[in-house]
């Protein structure tokens, strides 16, 4: 049952999905909150960019999900995927004491012609916009 997300990112990053440069995202949390265990295959992410409209979207090729994460284990996941997130060190430095990871592995990207508007009235990052 596909369903359909959408996903805030900082400027930069969802262009790099569409680029096809990004093809991991990675969401760490300190607790269990989206989209911890509510993505799976081939689920629909609209990418937002902060602030602004959605640009494209992208399909989930995969996704893997981590809880009770040691610093080492982060570090593992750095190594494996630091490439594909396209994420800084300054990134993995805030991350490194988090508990949950989401690892979604991104496929298909596809850039909007025209932006799309989303009337969002909160800061949540991760919105799960229905199941189909």
């Amino acid at each position: 049952m596909a369903r359909k997300h959408l996903a805030v990112f900082l400027k930069g990053f969802a262009e790099k999905i569409l680029n096809q440069e990004k093809t991991v995202e990675l969401r760490f949390s300190q607790n269990q909150i989206l989209p911890y265990k509510k993505v799976t295959k081939d689920d629909l992410i609209f990418l937002k960019v902060s602030g602004e409209k959605i640009i494209g979207k992208v399909v989930v090729d995969n996704v893997l999900y981590y809880r009770n994460l040691s610093k080492e284990e982060i570090l593992k996941i750095k190594q494996e995927y630091d490439k594909a997130a396209c994420m800084d060190n300054e990134f993995w430095e805030k991350k490194i004491n988090s508990c949950f990871v989401s690892i979604i592995l991104l496929k298909n990207p596809i850039k909007f012609l025209a932006p799309l508007s989303y009337k969002k009235h909160d800061r949540r990052p991760w919105v799960i916009l229905e199941d189909e």
